[in-house]
């Protein structure tokens, strides 16, 4: 079994480097036009585009079949841009005129704090470092290591290259994180994707498994809990906002008020997501079903 497996990884990463010889090839406009355009004529023929139209019908039930067709169309125009400008991201990181911040004031409340960016798989999420460094804040990002063992090490060397500080979720990247806001760090994660652990919060009125890491950081150690959103404007352009920190009256039961605060992050993210439904993840098994 394993060699078939080995087999497949290796057919996988042959993909990703004709993928990202592609894309360096075109340029970010040309390959994020490119590859957005072909992702949205396949797309919605794969299989797990049922997935998204069942998710859709879940989380935004009052859409027709067509509403949620022309979403998940968009959906894999965002994603297919996505990926292109993920593997032009020194681009971004040169040209942060293509990224508007609004909210910058909250940035700067903290410079010299530890705090929590928290957000989702929104537009073009792997820019959100670089929105919180323009400040001159050193940063980390959360990242959950590949299926796929070749990706790995190859997709940390790219993320890398928009900040040096990459945490594996987990216990040990719990540690990290702890540290790096000891340090005054910030730290950016994304919070929208299912676990096995965590905690059962309410994520459009259905139980999500959701992280409660930034919950327990907070209440446990003060830091706080930025939420923010990113945005795609036009093509390769972005706007990211920075909103007030989350807050709870805290009742003294811990274990409560860690499901209160996450209710407020997903709740914070449920906003977002109605605002610009094409523009999130909707591919993922959010839901348990064991759950709901």
């Amino acid at each position: 079994m394993f060699i078939f497996k080995f087999i497949r990884y290796l057919i996988e990463m042959q993909f990703l480097l004709f993928f990202y010889v592609f894309c360096k090839l075109l340029g970010i406009d040309q390959s994020s036009k490119s590859i957005g355009f072909i992702a949205e004529k396949i797309g919605p023929f794969l299989g797990i585009s049922k997935r998204a139209d069942k998710n859709l019908k879940k989380a935004l039930q009052s859409l027709n079949f067509n509403e949620r067709k022309k979403i998940i169309t968009k959906m894999w125009n965002n994603l297919g841009r996505t990926s292109a400008e993920f593997f032009n991201i020194k681009t971004l990181i040169k040209n942060q005129n293509r990224i508007k911040i609004k909210g910058i004031e909250i940035i700067d409340k903290y410079k010299d704090k530890g705090v929590i960016y928290v957000s989702g798989h929104l537009a073009n999420w792997e820019i959100i470092p670089i929105a919180i460094m323009n400040k001159d804040k050193k940063v980390a990002a959360v990242f959950r290591e590949s299926n796929n063992f070749l990706f790995n090490n190859w997709m940390i060397k790219q993320r890398k290259l928009i900040t040096e500080n990459q945490f594996p979720k987990g216990i040990s990247g719990t540690k990290e994180i702890l540290n790096f806001l000891k340090n005054n760090g910030s730290v950016a994660m994304l919070v929208d994707q299912k676990l096995s652990n965590g905690v059962k919060a309410k994520f459009f009125n259905m139980n999500a498994m959701t992280a409660s890491v930034p919950a327990t950081l907070a209440l446990k150690y003060g830091y706080p809990v930025v939420p923010l959103n990113v945005r795609r404007i036009k093509n390769v352009n972005f706007e990211i906002e920075f909103f007030p920190k989350i807050e709870i009256t805290e009742s003294g039961n811990l274990e409560e008020d860690i499901l209160n605060f996450t209710n407020k992050i997903n709740k914070f993210l449920e906003e977002k997501i109605i605002e610009k439904p094409e523009e999130w993840f909707w591919l993922h098994n959010r839901w348990d079903k064991r759950f709901n």
